[in-house]
């Protein structure tokens, strides 16, 4: 019972930081929320006239006198003849009830229907393929070469990856992304190298269709899916970079203190062999470490890198739509801007509720202080 207590009480945490993310930024934004529930009912009540006109004729001055009705209506339904403090409750429940409305450029994003689910639907499977990929892989192989400097200390392995993690820490993400389509996709084609990798994308130009109305699809073609791990090549490669060597670095200084507990020593007099060492004795006890590491640095990596290395690789995410939506359209595209924010803080609230289950089961001192 303790254990689900935990659980429940972390899910009530989250779930606490998702609603006052989103009380924010719905406050923030609730006036260009505002005109975008009214956009969408105009929109909503253009084609529902239409389509009434369809089956039961009217004059023009019937229609629009019908339309004025619906959209008095809905307008009083949605609140927006209400206060501020009051719409920013209703914008609130749109944003959780996924009624985000229709994008102002549809043209933009290649999704002709423009409704903002289907295109924060397309693009979410790219970060989750990117990001969760990236923080995974990108931990893990920084845990392992960070452990192997500390049970080298002092040897040439162990100040190279030092001087590494130091180097790392300070490189942007964005910055490795553009030198690495500056060499391997920009340069390799201009001496007629053999292998080149794309400009960016996430898939050929052929296969966008696919993968915006049918992602699921996408993932059992093998040609599509050979095609979305050859434009996965340089985006991951340059998460590797830049996040490796601060995982490493971080993972050698944890195991380093624990190296020096009088149980391990123990242990290694005993005549346990080494590898029983590592995991029982070093590795366990570090993870706790690691993990909450890894748990505070998720906010800076998917929002201060994944998705700034998004756009600049053309990777189809949520990153890249939320470039799109700010920058790369008139004006800024609000339906768009509000569902991105939301579904990002989202995948960070799920990612991080992981995190916690995993220190949860690692740390028995966590259990212990619930019991």
């Amino acid at each position: 019972m303790s254990m689900l207590r935990g659980i429940a009480l972390r899910i009530i945490n989250l779930t606490v930081i998702l609603l006052v993310v989103l009380i924010v930024i719905a406050a923030v934004l609730s006036g260009p929320a505002s005109q975008v529930l009214k956009d969408t009912i105009q929109r909503e009540t253009s084609e529902m006239v239409t389509t009434i006109m369809l089956h039961h004729p009217m004059t023009p001055a019937q229609a629009e006198q019908l339309k004025q009705t619906i959209i008095k209506q809905l307008e009083n339904a949605y609140g927006l003849n209400k206060p501020v403090y009051i719409r920013v409750f209703y914008v609130l429940f749109n944003i959780l009830s996924f009624n985000w409305g229709f994008s102002y450029y549809p043209d933009a994003y290649g999704v002709p229907s423009g409704s903002v689910v289907s295109i924060i639907m397309s693009a979410l499977p790219g970060t989750i393929i990117l990001d969760t990929l990236g923080i995974l892989l990108s931990a893990l192989i920084g845990i392992e070469l960070g452990l192997r400097a500390a049970l080298k200390y002092g040897s040439l392995y162990d100040r190279a990856i030092t001087y590494y993690g130091a180097v790392d820490s300070g490189i942007p993400q964005w910055w490795v992304g553009i030198l690495m389509i500056l060499v391997f996709a920009v340069y390799l084609r201009l001496i007629h190298s053999p292998i080149v990798f794309p400009y960016g994308g996430i898939v050929d130009p052929q296969y966008y269709n696919v993968w915006l109305y049918d992602t699921a699809k996408a993932f059992i073609n093998p040609k599509i899916l050979a095609s979305l791990l050859y434009h996965m090549v340089l985006p991951m490669l340059t998460v590797f970079i830049v996040n490796i060597g601060g995982w490493a670095y971080f993972a050698r200084s944890v195991v380093l203190n624990i190296i020096r507990e009088d149980y391990v020593t123990f242990a290694r007099v005993k005549g346990l062999p080494q590898g029983q060492v590592v995991s029982r004795y070093i590795m366990r006890p570090a993870m706790p470490a690691i993990l909450t590491s890894i748990f505070i640095s998720i906010p800076f990596i998917i929002f201060g890198g994944f998705l700034l290395t998004e756009a600049v690789f053309q990777w189809w995410g949520l990153g890249y739509v939320l470039n799109i939506a700010i920058v790369g359209v008139p004006t800024p595209d609000m339906p768009v801007i509000l569902a991105d924010t939301y579904m990002s803080t989202l995948l960070y609230i799920v990612l991080v509720f992981i995190l916690e289950i995993l220190i949860y089961y690692i740390d028995p001192r966590i259990r212990e202080s619930q019991g």
